[in-house]
């Protein structure tokens, strides 16, 4: 962060110096600012750095090579119309309460898309599963206690977009959901296959998959957010998945990530 924005201040110098040596020349006499004129650049030249130096809410990156935008956002993914990517566990429980937090993405999901009615959704949810193996665990007593492949994941239709549906954890019979870095790699890898299958190439919402490595010890919260732009960059190299992958960012999480890093990390992408 020091550095760029070290760099960025020289940057603004050398642009408003030679402005204000053009208008001088220009125009003789003009502008004779003196010390005082110097430190105002430099105050300027230090404002500006600033923020160009820090994202806001939001950045984009465009890429050449895959042809195709990494936007971050900050922010509910319920508020955006775009194609969305929901995080499921392997049995694709839906009952809020016990099993699912009614505020996760989960609960939203069934609130806000599906007006609560779980019936409509487990319905769709399993017409979605019907050609995918399964083995039944008899030790979970709460919920559904089909098991599907970690990594299975389904499109469900909405309004002119779809949901992408991807079992990324293992939900254990004491009701935890866990992953690790095996189950959320393979769990990228099939979701950027079904987007491209059945995403038309369009603009694709996801939130921050795989947060809860964090519990794993050294693994920090902005690892996901990093392993998910990595698979998706090299996979958009062997074959196009979207135009745009917009990755939102919860408001309350914004205290557990730096959106310099994270920019710095995506713009390294395109080295």
């Amino acid at each position: 962060m020091f550095v760029k924005m070290v760099n960025n201040f020289f940057l603004c110098i050398g642009i408003i110096g030679s402005a204000v040596t053009i208008v001088s020349v220009a125009f003789t006499g003009s502008l004779n600012y003196g010390w005082n004129g110097i430190i105002c650049i430099l105050l300027l030249s230090i404002v500006i750095s600033f923020f160009l130096s820090f994202p806001r809410i939001k950045f984009s990156k465009n890429f050449s090579c895959p042809d195709t935008r990494i936007t971050v956002k900050v922010g509910d993914i319920f508020t955006q119309n775009n194609h969305l990517v929901i995080g499921f566990s392997d049995t694709f429980d839906t009952e809020i309460g016990d099993i699912i937090s009614a505020t996760s993405i989960q609960g939203q999901f069934l609130t806000k898309i599906y007006q609560n009615n779980r019936g409509r959704l487990d319905q769709e949810i399993s017409t979605a599963l019907e050609d995918k193996n399964f083995i039944e665990d008899t030790s979970k007593k709460i919920g559904k206690n089909k098991r599907y492949d970690v990594g299975t994941t389904i499109t469900l239709n909405g309004l002119n977009r779809k949901f992408f549906c991807c079992a990324y954890s293992k939900m254990g019979s004491n009701l935890k959901a866990i992953s690790d870095i095996k189950n959320l790699l393979i769990s990228l890898q099939n979701l950027w296959e079904e987007i491209r299958i059945q995403g038309e190439q369009k603009a694709v919402v996801m939130p921050v998959i795989g947060t809860n490595l964090s519990r794993i010890s050294g693994i920090s919260y902005k690892f996901p957010i990093y392993l998910i732009f990595l698979s998706f960059i090299i996979n958009s190299r062997i074959q196009p998945i979207a135009k745009e992958l917009i990755l939102m960012i919860g408001d309350k999480d914004m205290e557990k990530i730096n959106l310099i890093e994270i920019r710095d990390f995506v713009e390294s992408l395109d080295k």
